[in-house]
């Protein structure tokens, strides 16, 4: 039959290939052991040393944890601390692997610093929260600060994407507004501040709802790695624990998102913290100037960023009173808007009408949050190695750029408070030059351009905060007029019944003590007149209180009064020191 066989074909044994199995002799693999020492850490922040073991969980995951060295060397600490986060590991059958543990020396050494910012306060190394930018000679690693066990971060930092999409996606579109540029140049201004000899110092960029104030925060917290708004911290975590964030946050950048979360007593909240992140410290402290801050010794160095509905201003009057002093210099009241824009964005392109600008930079505003939660961080690490690399330049051209503002500014005749705030702003416009040449910031950016911009927002501030100098003056000019009108005799002349005060001589000192009630009196109706009277009298040295470390607080002005002598006279007074200061 065709195409079938008769007979079924076998093929020969003789013909099929003969094949061999070969055993390839393999190194036997050695097993990881249950629990490793991997290194002895030293934690600057406590001057603590740790050994630090590492075993797995149920689940296999890494499991370090940190023990004592005086505890280090006993089987039920180490097992104790592990279990704690945990390894899967017995009493019994562990016992063996953690005393070989124990018995092993560390194999490397590492250094957790005390804080993040410049690396003891020089500028080979920048340490982040995440990771340290730059090396320290003689020091073989140097980690972030050691986290508290069993305490939450309340600020997540990170790093995505890449330097080119930043530029592209976020630098790119904040040239078109003032605010966002202002925004860009607070993180590249905090590392500037202690090289300067400068305290820290904030904004309150204040507007509308949905005009842009969250995003623009969220285009200066791209550069340290808060990529969106619910990364960034809010006003109830900054005031609980004030100076831990604020210390994460060293030698840069702090963004704190919305101030209508304060309530209605938002002022008697908002002016300590502003003294609190100022100064450095978590707590007010007097001192004899109130720019006044030895910024060596800061518990932190940074720039901080509020945002509110309201100027800080609008929110002192509605507690009856005004800012207190110094705070301008310390806090300077921003808008979120220019000139009438619906938005943040206030640089139009060509060809623009008004209604399509406004869909144009509701547009650009949404691109640019996408853009901020895909890359962030990963710029700040190229300033920071940036500056690194300019060494002993570093300070002279950031003084340069700061002068350079100062001088455009052409406040000749400002007072300190003013000229304070300016040079503030110059660290900004600094921060940013110095990101423009080393590239973090490529053209179309300009210098002229960016000088405008910052410029804008300080103007802007400026008039803002022109209120408090008005009132100011008016109580300037009461008490002058009051104090040449009411007959002052000497103390040893005084009367209890016919006098409201008294002068006097102390050492090279001329007083003047008045009754605290007819002081009071001088301004009734004027109460706002009669609080920044006293606490510019106080920032003047010319108050003489009966607790020097006492400060302007609410309405009243018990705080400034004090109980003077006199043979046939005495009472509650308010003393000034003669002249008082124009």
């Amino acid at each position: 039959m065709p195409g079938k066989a008769l007979v079924p074909y076998q093929k020969s044994a003789r013909c099929a290939p003969q094949r061999k199995t070969v055993e390839l002799e393999r190194p036997p693999a050695t097993p990881r052991p249950l629990v490793a020492k991997v290194a002895r850490v030293i934690d600057e922040g406590t001057n603590l040393a740790f050994d630090r073991f590492e075993a797995q969980s149920d689940l296999g995951e890494r499991v370090l944890a940190d023990v004592p060295c005086e505890k280090s060397e006993r089987p039920t600490e180490v097992l104790a601390a592990l279990r704690k986060h945990n390894a899967a590991l017995t009493t019994k059958a562990s016992a063996n692997a953690i005393q070989a543990a124990i018995d092993q020396p560390p194999p490397c050494y590492v250094r957790h610093a005390a804080q993040a910012g410049w690396y003891g306060g020089k500028q080979n190394a920048f340490v982040r929260p995440t990771h340290v930018v730059g090396a320290i000679p003689g020091i073989a690693e140097v980690l972030p600060p050691r986290p508290e066990p069993g305490k939450k971060r309340q600020i997540v930092f990170g790093n995505a994407g890449t330097v080119e999409g930043w530029q592209k996606g976020v630098a790119r579109r904040a040239r078109w507004s003032t605010r966002a540029t202002l925004m860009l140049g607070v993180p590249f201004a905090g590392p500037l501040l202690r090289l300067l000899g400068m305290q820290s110092w904030g904004i309150n960029l204040f507007g509308k709802t949905k005009a842009g104030k969250s995003t623009v925060e969220v285009v200066g917290g791209s550069v340290i790695g808060l990529g969106t708004e619910a990364a960034l911290p809010s006003f109830k975590a900054t005031i609980t624990g004030l100076d831990k964030v604020a210390i994460t946050s060293n030698d840069s950048a702090l963004f704190i998102n919305e101030a209508g979360l304060l309530g209605r007593n938002a002022y008697a909240t908002l002016s300590p913290m502003i003294y609190g992140l100022s100064e450095g410290k978590d707590k007010v402290r007097a001192s004899e100037s109130v720019y006044a801050s030895d910024a060596a010794t800061s518990g932190w160095s940074l720039v901080y960023v509020l945002s509110s509905e309201h100027a800080i201003e609008a929110l002192a009057a509605q507690a009856g009173t005004t800012r207190q002093g110094g705070e301008m210099a310390r806090c300077l009241d921003v808008p979120a808007v220019h000139s009438g824009n619906a938005t943040v964005f206030d640089r139009r392109p060509p060809g623009l009408t008004d209604e399509e600008f406004t869909c144009w930079a509701h547009h650009q505003m949404a691109e640019i949050r996408e853009a901020c939660a895909a890359n962030h961080g990963v710029v700040f690490d190229a300033y920071l190695r940036g500056l690194i690399d300019l060494g002993k330049e570093l300070k002279p051209r950031a003084k340069a750029y700061v002068d350079e503002f100062v001088s455009s500014l052409f406040l000749k005749d400002a007072d300190g408070a003013v000229s304070h705030a300016a040079r503030n702003f110059g660290t900004i416009y600094a921060g940013l030059r110095l990101a423009m040449d080393m590239g973090v910031l490529p053209p179309p950016w300009r210098a002229l351009a960016v000088r405008r911009a910052v410029k804008a927002c300080f103007r802007d501030g400026l008039k803002v905060s022109r209120l408090r100098d008005t009132t100011l003056e008016e109580a300037k000019a009461i008490l002058h007029q009051r104090l040449t009108e009411t007959p002052l005799p000497r103390k040893q002349e005084a009367q209890l019944d016919t006098d409201v005060g008294f002068r006097t001589t102390e050492g090279p000192d001329e007083l003047v003590a008045i009754r605290s009630a007819e002081f009071a009196r001088w301004f009734e109706g004027k109460p706002a007149h009669l609080h920044v009277l006293l606490t510019w009298l106080d920032e003047q040295g010319a108050l003489r209180k009966s607790d020097a470390a006492k400060r302007p607080m609410g309405r009243g002005y018990e705080w400034a009064v004090t109980t003077p002598r006199a043979p046939g006279w005495k009472g509650k007074c308010i003393v000034l020191r003669l002249p008082i200061p124009k």
